[in-house]
């Protein structure tokens, strides 16, 4: 078995923790395999055992950092379509099931097959300009978030669900989440919780300036589409946090489910409602002992 190990340095300093995986890995007879742009870092373990190689030769492929260290991960390697399971090193860690005092535990159940696999919606994003082009395209895990860019001015943004119109947001922007990403950005703005094999979308507006705040639940198969009222300064669109492309006037943005899922692994190490309590709860003591 190869197993796939991916560190963020930021967060897993010295690569200590990839190389104690590695240890692990090969004393519990498989393969840990870094990619090969690591071939010359100094401070990856080098013994017998240890591969340089491509993602795609691996079952599986574990991410040590936080909860943004994986959707990074995922956008990297989801071409490789094997699972994808987090280390947490990061702040609270939502999509990481492992932590680091059961990491022994967590690779030999890894290496054996203990563990149960949850298949995520994925969002397909798309920016499409006044002449039907399409400027670019996004796989999100997690939510694609249109927000007013570095003024303060409200956006005004028009939902149109299934070739309908809905209504118009005047606020901050709006939110489109998967289950996954129910539980970040989406709650903080007042959304829902989906459970993570859920096949819905959810609507969440930002601090919109209106008597209602309406959020709305949808199919995997809904086509939501984004479009603006002029503006004075673009609006920025963010895919899985990353940066997106510049938005223009009389530009669309067109939301579905995608059908290839993400496959996660599931430690059984808690429920998810288990999890959700636990991690909101310690949120913001993390934040607030920070140092």
């Amino acid at each position: 078995m190869r197993l796939g190990i991916h560190s963020n340095n930021t967060r897993d300093k010295d690569y200590s923790i990839a190389n104690l995986c590695a240890e692990l890995i090969i004393k519990h007879n498989a393969t840990p395999v870094f990619d090969p742009c690591l071939e010359a870092n100094e401070l990856i373990v080098r013994r017998d055992g240890v591969v340089f190689d491509e993602f795609t030769t691996c079952d599986l492929i574990i991410s040590i950092g936080g909860d943004g260290t994986l959707l990074t991960v995922v956008s990297k390697y989801r071409h490789c379509q094997v699972p994808f399971v987090g280390i947490n090193k990061g702040s609270i860690g939502f999509l990481t099931d492992i932590e680091i005092d059961r990491l022994e535990e967590s690779i030999i159940k890894l290496v054996n097959g203990d563990y149960k696999i949850c298949e995520r919606l994925q969002l397909s994003c798309k920016v499409i300009d006044v002449d039907g082009n399409t400027k670019e395209e996004y796989l999100c895990l997690n939510d694609c978030v249109v927000t007013r860019g570095v003024h303060l001015n409200i956006i005004k943004v028009q939902l149109w669900i299934d070739d309908q119109y809905v209504e118009n947001f005047y606020g901050d922007g709006i939110v489109i989440s998967t289950p996954t990403g129910s539980t970040a950005y989406s709650l903080a703005a007042g959304g829902p919780i989906l459970m993570p094999h859920m096949k819905n979308m959810l609507v969440t507006p930002l601090n919109p300036h209106t008597l209602q705040n309406t959020k709305y639940c949808l199919s995997e198969n809904s086509v939501i589409e984004i479009r603006f009222e002029k503006f004075e300064h673009a609006p920025i669109i963010s895919p899985d946090g990353r940066e997106g492309v510049d938005i223009a006037q009389n530009d669309r943005i067109v939301i579905t489910g995608c059908e290839v899922p993400i496959k996660t692994i599931d430690m059984g190490y808690s429920g998810f409602f288990e999890t959700v309590r636990s991690k909101i709860s310690a949120r913001g003591s993390f934040y607030e002992h920070k140092k």
